[in-house]
């Protein structure tokens, strides 16, 4: 039986040699050189998988090389008793604390004035707001979004969060539901979106609700880029209303050279690095649920297919 490797732009052999180190008996073979696709049982994907599903009868499982699970939920013809498992590697936790912090910084300590004001050689001091006076909402309270509102607390920020359903986490504020979400939206003067992508998030972050946000409030995204629509934030950072943006994910990866987001004065793009994978331990965590799904013991991290996480 034989695991098949299909992850778009990802160099496959460093991730062949990983795992055949955690798993030595299993066979690795990298898509489309697939030698039996009768002998597949674990498919590990990121990006656009263009296989038909009907050829691999004895498929156990798919694995996700990133925390999001869209590109699976996505494949035609998707067996729904196929479970899905998302990457439960702890450095994606350790990544996305680390880009969350030193954005909400950034933003809190007015950072970006200072480096506009170094470019015109302005020696002007700005105002200085106490971290339990400054606060930074969540949108999505999952292990990632958990992980970094305790960073925040620790930080001494008024931390706020938003879910579908209601959470309890000591020292933050949950609001939960569609009443919840304007009560969040309108008291979050930094927003960090670390949402799934399903069908009731996408292009939650567009020109009504970024409205709510006080005035000079700040967009972080580090989810997926479809949550924002990026006409209306542009709009709402021309117009003021929307004090800057640091932009992890977008609709188009890469994101085009003729995107205006890329010029923008008020808007910091990164190339989808917030939290990267990490090759030793994400090949751990991938031989620990093929491990269980082999042996029949429960597995970690399985998706909802109808919520979309």
């Amino acid at each position: 039986m034989s695991l098949v490797f299909a992850c778009v732009d990802i160099p496959a052999e460093p991730w062949v040699n990983a795992l055949q180190k955690e798993l030595p008996d299993l066979e690795i073979e990298v898509w489309p050189n697939v030698k039996n696709l009768d002998e597949v049982e674990f498919a590990l994907l990121w990006g656009n998988w263009n296989a038909d599903l009907t050829r691999f009868p004895n498929l156990q499982a798919f694995l996700s090389l990133g925390a999001g699970v869209d590109h699976i939920l996505a494949l035609d013809h998707r067996p729904p008793h196929i479970p899905i498992v998302r990457l439960g590697d702890p450095s994606l936790q350790t990544g996305m604390v680390e880009f969350v912090l030193y954005n909400v910084l950034r933003f809190h300590r007015n950072f970006q004035k200072y480096e506009k004001q170094q470019s015109e050689t302005l020696w002007v001091e700005q105002p200085q707001v106490s971290p339990s006076n400054r606060s930074v909402g969540l949108m999505g309270l999952g292990s990632l979004g958990t992980v970094c509102a305790n960073a925040l607390i620790n930080l001494g920020f008024d931390v706020l969060g938003w879910s579908r359903r209601d959470k309890e986490i000591d020292k933050v504020r949950v609001f939960s539901g569609g009443q919840g979400l304007n009560k969040f939206l309108t008291q979050s003067e930094i927003i960090v979106c670390l949402l799934p992508l399903t069908r009731k998030t996408k292009n939650i972050l567009n020109e009504e609700n970024l409205k709510k946000l006080p005035p000079g409030s700040f967009v972080i995204n580090a989810a997926r880029g479809g949550h924002i629509v990026e006409s209306d934030l542009l709009k709402l950072l021309d117009d003021g209303h929307i004090g800057g943006a640091a932009l992890d994910v977008f609709e188009m990866e890469p994101l085009p050279k003729k995107n205006l987001l890329w010029s923008h004065p008020k808007v910091t793009v990164t190339p989808h690095v917030a939290a990267l994978v990490n090759l030793e331990s994400a090949a751990k965590a991938i031989s620990e649920t093929i491990y269980c799904c082999r042996n029949g013991l429960p597995l970690k991290n399985i998706v909802d297919p109808i919520e979309g996480y």
